[in-house]
């Protein structure tokens, strides 16, 4: 009989300098992070391409600076700002605002939702 290999156990970093395992988390905690990742997917993405009109403006990711590259995967948030989809998936998880602006994403993702 082969034994089945387990799924390794999400490691969440609630803070910059703090590291648990998701089997750790508070019920609140979970919670939390399952809306978060929610409203995150709620968030517009799509592929960098620099053909379109606003590449010319925006060539780097503000939060790892490196340049987008054709194809890169990107989201955008509310502000019309534009990231490496890892870099501001990982930033929201954190703080819930554009990293330029410090700007609340949820309150202006749902006011995006009210003017629909």
């Amino acid at each position: 009989m082969m034994k089945k290999e387990q799924a390794p156990v999400p490691v969440y970093h609630p803070m910059p300098s703090q590291t648990c395992l998701a089997t750790q988390l508070t019920e609140e905690e979970q919670i939390r992070i399952e809306q978060l990742i929610g409203l995150i997917q709620h968030l517009p993405k799509g592929v960098y391409d620099p053909g379109r009109d606003w590449s010319e403006k925006i060539r780097e990711c503000v939060i790892c600076m490196m340049d987008f590259v054709y194809g890169d995967p990107i989201r955008s948030l509310p502000c019309m700002r534009i990231y490496h989809m890892n870099c501001i998936d990982d930033w929201l998880m954190c703080s819930f605002t554009c990293s330029s602006y410090v700007e609340p994403v949820d309150a202006a993702l749902l006011s995006s939702y009210e003017t629909k």
